[in-house]
């Protein structure tokens, strides 16, 4: 092979190389362009799911205060006291009817001059016996339902703060599986373009291999046509002696 040719040929690979350095630099900050956008729309939805989180939990703060005020008064308000005596003698329906009831004996008997007798004093104790005995459950009815008109607000109320707790809850646990899918996805940004880095690193490699490889190639396929080059030379005659050659080999380069 010519020089010339073999010259060409060595250009010709020196521009490829060239070219697949250049194509490799222009990938490459191709790839890092786009994984910095990524990356940049990835952080911006952490922000955005973040800033969401904190609205939900103040819009929710108020109720959940409420229900642990109320939570807090609770366990005094719930004690109980056994129904007896001291609260059936203090029982307003109780007391009223009693009330009621001696004054008009007290008046009939009165009327007729038999305040003080003896008859009046039993009929007094037998009206209160009777009372106290058909009073009784219900005036135990009226105290379970003064208890429970006591605690019923409280319950209410922790009953909100616990609505607000859980939405609370819920939330932090939705925010907490996109903020791991959206960390996650970052590590696959950064892998990607590792991978990408990797693999326009390995392409330019290959395309310079196969550039040198390829000038190498022409060089010793002139090297090794070399010897039957100058054995052809050696056996045809030249042109300057006059000799006609129709296939110029053997002439000088």
């Amino acid at each position: 092979m010519p020089a010339p040719i073999v010259a060409a040929a060595g250009i010709a690979a020196a521009g490829s190389i060239g070219a697949s350095v250049y194509g490799s630099n222009k990938a490459s900050k191709a790839a890092d362009k786009a994984a910095k956008e990524q990356r940049k729309a990835a952080q911006a939805a952490m922000a955005q799911e973040q800033a969401a989180l904190e609205r939900q939990i103040g819009l929710q703060e108020p109720f959940r205060q409420v229900g642990v005020n109320a939570l807090a008064q609770y366990p005094t308000a719930s004690q109980y006291t056994p129904f007896g005596m001291a609260q059936f003698q203090t029982d307003p329906g109780y007391n009223f009817r009693m009330s009621e009831g001696i004054k008009a004996l007290e008046r009939s008997a009165s009327a007729r001059g038999l305040l003080q007798s003896g008859a009046t004093l039993k009929g007094i104790t037998r009206f209160g016996q009777d009372l106290a005995s058909d009073e009784y459950q219900n005036a135990f009815q009226r105290y379970l339902t003064e208890r429970q008109a006591k605690l019923a607000p409280l319950e209410y109320q922790i009953g909100l703060g616990q609505a607000a707790a859980s939405g609370q809850a819920a939330n932090v646990g939705t925010t907490a599986g996109s903020m791991s899918e959206l960390t996650q996805a970052l590590g696959n940004i950064g892998a990607q373009r590792a991978v990408t880095q990797g693999n326009i690193s390995a392409g330019m490699a290959g395309n310079i291999g196969n550039a040198i490889a390829s000038g190498a190639g022409a060089y010793g396929d002139y090297a090794a046509a070399q010897p039957y080059q100058n054995y052809l030379r050696s056996i045809t005659p030249s042109t300057s002696g006059g000799i006609y050659n129709p296939t110029m080999v053997g002439t000088p380069y």
